[in-house]
């Protein structure tokens, strides 16, 4: 498993003790791996349809389990429900202020994580259907992206007016960035090419293999959708980064 899935991890506290404005960019980036989080959770969670045998399922849930507590922390972050260890209260004061008046974005957040959580519980009991994968990638494509969208233009926006940004903190913050998206497209790649494969081996079958097939053309689907919104938001982490060392 560990051979077609790598290892993921959780960047939010990786800089903990950052002060002012690379506090801000950090948070920042811990609300933006919201996004990434529910993908790798996603992602696990349609491995785990295809995989075969106890140790490929159980792999996919450690998988879930590392990824899930992220995207939780971002909701928790903009909630403003408690303070994470090591984060520079003055910045968690400024994100909670730069979206005091978007209630509304910030509680889809909290709700499309709802929806990732359960698809990951009904992963882990072994009930996890193409439909319930379908219907998560429609909600991502509409709510979640349009407000996810909205909060993180309105935090880029309010960090790029602030002309003391520190270049190597813009640099480094984009440089992880692109590390986790890096990691999110091998995994989603990988996951496409599995459901390739079991397309391929559906179809050796015949009838039997019809209801396998489907499930494998879902996962490869929301594969395909990943790795575009991924295209999506590498540019504008490129454009941002840009534009707040050279500004």
């Amino acid at each position: 498993m560990q051979s077609r899935l790598s290892d993921v991890t959780d960047v939010l506290g990786q800089q903990a003790g950052a002060t002012g404005i690379a506090a801000r960019i950090e948070l920042l980036r811990a609300v933006d791996m919201i996004r990434s989080h529910c993908a790798r959770v996603a992602l696990y969670c349609a491995a785990g349809m295809l995989l075969d045998g106890d140790a490929d399922h159980d792999a996919c849930v450690a998988g879930v389990d590392r990824a899930l507590p992220g995207a939780w922390s971002g909701v928790r972050l903009l909630q403003g429900a408690g303070n994470e260890v090591g984060i520079d209260p003055q910045a968690l004061e400024w994100l909670q202020g730069a979206v005091a008046d978007m209630p509304d974005s910030v509680t889809e957040m909290e709700r499309f994580v709802t929806v990732i959580d359960r698809l990951a519980r009904k992963h882990a009991e072994g009930t996890c259907t193409a439909e319930d994968l379908r219907a998560m990638t429609q909600h991502a494509a509409g709510d979640f992206n349009l407000h996810f969208a909205r909060l993180v233009n309105r935090l880029s926006a309010d960090l790029h007016t602030d002309r003391v940004t520190r270049r190597s903190a813009a640099q480094k913050t984009g440089d992880d960035t692109r590390q986790a998206l890096r990691e999110i497209s091998e995994i989603s790649q990988n996951v496409g090419l599995i459901a390739i494969n079991a397309s391929i081996e559906a179809a050796h079958v015949g009838e039997q293999g019809r209801g396998f097939a489907i499930i494998a053309a879902e996962i490869r689907e929301l594969s395909e959708k990943i790795e575009q919104a991924n295209a999506q938001v590498q540019k504008q982490v490129d454009t941002l980064i840009d534009q707040m060392i050279h500004d």
